[in-house]
Order: C-alpha cells, then structure tokens, then sequence
C-alpha cells in the first residue's frame, strides 16, 4: 500500500530526480517511462522539464546549467542542493520510477473520486467514471486527436514541402517516405551486401543526424575498415592486408574532413537485449539507430520459443522507433534461395522470406530486401534492392552495381532500360 502523505509524495518525487542528478547516463533510459504527470508538485515539475530539455539539447546535466535554464535565483539553488543532500544513491531509481507513477495516479483517482461524490447530475457522474477507468488502463505515450485539432494539425504540418529522410540514392529517396520515429527492415541473404548497404544509409544520414549503428555480429573496427574503404577509394583488399601505401594514406587524409562532419557511431552490440539497446540509444540521444541484425538480438526471455522471441524483439523495436521518435532501421536475415521448379532462375524473395518470424513485416512501415540478380556469378551480379513494403508510397525495385573492392554501392540502369 502506497503512503500518500506529503512527505512521501515529496520524497518519490525528489528521489528520482536526485537520481538523474547523481548519474545523468540514467535520463535516457528514465525519459521512456516518466512524463510531466507524474510529478505532482509545480516546483519539481519544472526541474523535470529542464532536466530533459538540457538533456535533449545535448547539453551537460547539473545543478548550475539546470539553474541558469530555470532562471537562476537562490531557491532553485537550494531546492537542487536539497534533493541532492536527500538522494542517497541512484542505485534504485526504477524502485523511485515506480512509486512515483503509482502515487501519481492514486492521487490523481482520488482527486476523481472527490468530484464524483459531489456530481450534481448523472451526466457528470458518466464523465467522472471515465476519466478514473481511463486513469486506471493509462499507458504512456497514448495520444489522441478530436476531428478539429486534427485539422488544424493538418494545416499545420503541410503549409511547406516536407522533407523526408534520405539515403544517398536518389530513386529510393523518391519513393520512400520515412521520417523519425518510424521502423524499417533491410533484409538480405548472407553476403548480399546490406550491412555494406546499411553502414553506407547510417553515414549518408549523419550528416544531419546522431545515428548509432549496434553491430552484434561484425566488429566496430571492420565496420570501420569497410567505411574508410568506401569513402576514401581504397581497395579493401590492401586494408585486410595491412599493404597501405603513400597514395591510400593521402586519399585517407583528405577525406577525413568531410568524415569529421558526421555524427555516426559504431558500436560492439553483441550480447545486448533489445532493452540494453533502447536505453543506451536513449541515454546517447541518438535520432536514428540500425541493428545488425534482428535475428541475433539476445532474447529478453530463454523461455519462449525461437518464434516468440524474435517476435518479442521486433516487437521492441517498433515500441523504441513509434514511442522515442527515433528511426530503428533493423537488419534481417532472410530464409536461403531456393530455385523454381523449372531451376532455370532464382525465386524473388518476398516478405515471408524474413526468418524466423512474420511479426517483422507487421512490425516495419517499410521493408527493403536486398539480393543477388544471378546468383551463380555472386562477382559480377547486380543486386537488387525490392522496396516490397511502403506504407507511404509506391513499392518497387532498384538495380545497384557494388564494388567490392571498396564497398560502394550506386544506382544502375535495369538491362533493357
């Protein structure tokens, strides 16, 4: 039973914020579960919404950047002081987390239920029931919208062009309209090429955005090795050997510049849950955040089948892109090529190809499959990039030639055409 005196109404309150101040790599993860309403009291909602308007600027948490964004002055000085004093460890926040929503909205029902016992009239009394069966099935980040603010958010949102994500080729950027917070799939059979494909998206759209790429399967430094080989021009082959030479070293050094300009980091992901991905893409403030890939996340549960974990993880992330606002493009294996009964030409892979669950084509607003025109010359074959779900706009494929030698990818004319 939750006390709800005001000293344990304060004291919740002041806990988790103290935390965040204690250990501010904590106001990611915190972000997805704690809003404005759960803090009942004006002084620490303030500091709250300070708290994650610093954060979100990517500027440093502390009680001296928190007090100039509030205005400064000595009370906010010595609330700071005080919760700090008050907050013994941040050990438990997600301890804090809870009684904090939980007293919340028991105070919240009981203010309801004073406005119920004083209802003058059955219509006011249907009004109340609603509001507390509404408060007692709240879910976070549920938002709605009446037929007039919808209009008005209409007009709002296209009184200019709107610009969509880009990928560094043109034709997909023509037909496909993904902004923040939506889910997208690139799949592929093995060495198709789409985490070359998916390492070249992340840095195209650093420039503009922080993107994290989570790599559970190939290291940060070949990750590294494939991405200078691209930008630089140079053979992948004298990188694996170790053979640079005066020419590949100058090439390096004048692309550097440009590379310094984007906001794109490579992490070692192996091991980590879908969990462990979101807060660490919360903590570090990413917009835009690839897994590779989807099949070997580490599931949350040993106990469910093969089935239900992958769906439980594209399930994850889906609820990270639509509830944080964040693009999650996630990589995924397809099933093996097979050939047509005639075995004169490979079968086309479709959306049923992703492994190991169809949860992920529910999942995504778009999916991209990447494949091999002939398999039997995996050397000089295009591939093909089937843009087979999109939600927004016309579906299609596209013919890219890669280089190997330098991990590039560009748009080519289909034969014929």
């Amino acid at each position: 039973m939750v006390a709800l005196g005001e000293a344990d109404r304060l004291s919740n309150q002041e806990a988790v914020l103290g935390s965040l101040l204690l250990e501010p790599k904590l106001i990611g993860p915190v972000l997805g579960r704690v809003t404005d309403r759960d803090f009942l009291d004006d002084a620490y909602r303030q500091l709250f919404q300070a708290i994650r308007a610093q954060f979100l600027s990517g500027k440093p948490v502390d009680p001296v950047t928190l007090r100039d964004r509030l205005g400064g002055g000595e009370e906010w000085s010595r609330l700071l002081l005080q919760i700090m004093e008050d907050t013994p460890t941040a050990a438990h926040v997600w301890e804090y987390v809870d009684l904090l929503r939980e007293q919340a909205r028991l105070l919240q029902g009981r203010e309801i239920a004073q406005r119920l016992a004083g209802a003058c009239d059955m219509e006011e009394l249907r009004r109340g029931l609603d509001q507390l069966q509404a408060l007692t099935v709240e879910r976070q980040n549920v938002e709605r919208m009446d037929m007039e603010q919808m209009l008005h958010a209409f007009w709002q949102r296209h009184t200019a062009p709107r610009r969509y994500l880009t990928w560094g080729l043109p034709k997909l950027d023509g037909q496909l309209f993904l902004d923040l917070g939506d889910m997208a799939v690139l799949g592929g059979y093995p060495s198709a090429g789409k985490t070359a494909l998916a390492v070249s998206f992340a840095y195209h759209q650093s420039e503009r955005y922080r993107v994290g790429f989570y790599s559970l399967e190939t290291s940060r430094h070949k990750l590294a090795d494939r991405l200078i080989s691209n930008l630089a021009g140079i053979e992948m082959a004298a990188i694996k050997r170790g053979a640079l030479t005066e020419e590949d070293w100058t090439q390096a050094a004048h692309a550097a510049p440009q590379i310094l300009k984007h906001q794109l980091e490579l992490i070692d992901a192996s091991g980590m849950t879908a969990g462990d991905i979101r807060a660490d893409a919360l903590a570090h403030r990413y917009q835009i955040v690839y897994v590779d890939y989807l099949q070997i996340v580490e599931p949350e549960s040993r106990k469910a089948n093969r089935t239900e974990q992958v769906s439980a993880i594209s399930r994850a992330f889906q609820q990270l892109a639509h509830g944080s606002g964040i693009l999650v493009v996630a990589l995924s294996q397809l099933s093996r090529w097979e050939k047509s009964r005639e075995e004169r030409r490979y079968v086309e892979p479709t959306m049923s190809d992703l492994r190991e669950s169809g949860q992920i084509e529910q999942d995504a607003d778009a999916v991209l499959l990447l494949y091999l025109e002939d398999p039997s010359r995996p050397n000089e074959s295009r591939r093909v990039l089937k843009l087979a779900k999109n939600k927004d706009g016309e579906r299609g494929r596209m013919y890219l030639a890669f280089n190997g030698g330098c991990q590039r990818f560009c748009l080519c004319a289909p034969e014929g055409g």
